[in-house]
């Protein structure tokens, strides 16, 4: 009786590991940044989070970054990001780039775009374009 029961016990294990995804991974987050600074101007992005560093990308005119990640199983992913501009890059906006929120879907793509008079971001609940955060500030 106790092999059987053994046996059935890694035989679910081996059930679970093989249905394609892992039942606590929670959907694909992208968050994607886009440099729109007028007079061939490039941008710089530096994104973090409590676990991961993202390092630095330095965008051309026009140039995007992206990269995209799952929630953590605890349901408090925070990634923060540093969008900096002009000489040596000492114009810069520091802000919450994504929050978990688990009364919301997950899975979705954000989109931060630079311009030059500050950044404006859209997703799926904000479809339309609008402007989230000024240059020289800390959200």
């Amino acid at each position: 009786m106790k092999s059987t029961s053994f046996f059935l016990f890694v035989l679910t294990l081996c059930m679970i590991g093989n249905v394609g995804a892992n039942i606590f991974q929670r959907a694909n987050t992208t968050l994607i940044f886009v440099n729109r600074l007028r007079y061939r101007k490039w941008l710089k992005v530096h994104c973090k989070s409590g676990n991961n560093n993202m390092g630095f990308h330095y965008l051309k005119p026009e140039g995007f970054y992206y990269f995209s990640f799952h929630d953590n199983f605890m349901g408090n992913t925070l990634f923060w990001c540093t969008l900096s501009k002009g000489p040596d890059y000492k114009v810069s906006s520091t802000f919450d780039a994504y929050v978990e929120d688990n009364r919301e879907p997950h899975g979705h793509t954000y989109s931060y775009i630079a311009k030059d008079d500050g950044i404006y971001h859209q997703n799926r609940e904000y479809p339309k374009l609008h402007k989230k955060f000024d240059w020289n500030r800390r959200y």
